[in-house]
């Protein structure tokens, strides 16, 4: 499978409000969007595709806050927006939303605020 299912495009959609993870614009109010893989898809591993491994984000792998991820990796890796290759479970790196902060992401297509960290409930 080289794409995300529907379903996972729908969780992802739904978790992140359709919005772009880094700087919150509607994805309903710019040019491009897309969905990146946090984990990135050079370094395949069984959960590739899960929702813990991919978000909203504005711009293509050039433009935008994804063109941003991509140009500046260490930073984007420090937000959460990228995670290493070597590790395969992206479910248990923080991430930094617009929306909520600091959060963890899991597969269901749900988040859980992180902080100093520690989950919350």
């Amino acid at each position: 499978m080289k794409q995300p299912t529907r379903r996972t495009c729908d969780l992802v959609d739904a978790r992140d409000e359709c919005r772009c993870v880094c700087c919150g614009n509607s994805l309903y109010s710019v040019l491009t969007f897309s969905r990146h893989h946090r984990h990135m898809r050079s370094h395949p591993f069984k959960g590739l595709h899960e929702t813990s491994n991919v978000i909203d984000v504005c711009g293509s792998g050039s433009t935008g806050c994804h063109g941003w991820i991509h140009e500046h990796p260490q930073e984007a890796m420090a937000k959460g927006w990228l995670v290493s290759g070597y590790n395969d479970h992206p479910e248990t790196v923080p991430i930094l939303t617009s929306q909520h902060g600091w959060v963890l992401l899991d597969n269901d297509g749900n988040w859980k605020k992180y902080n100093n960290g520690t989950e919350e409930s």
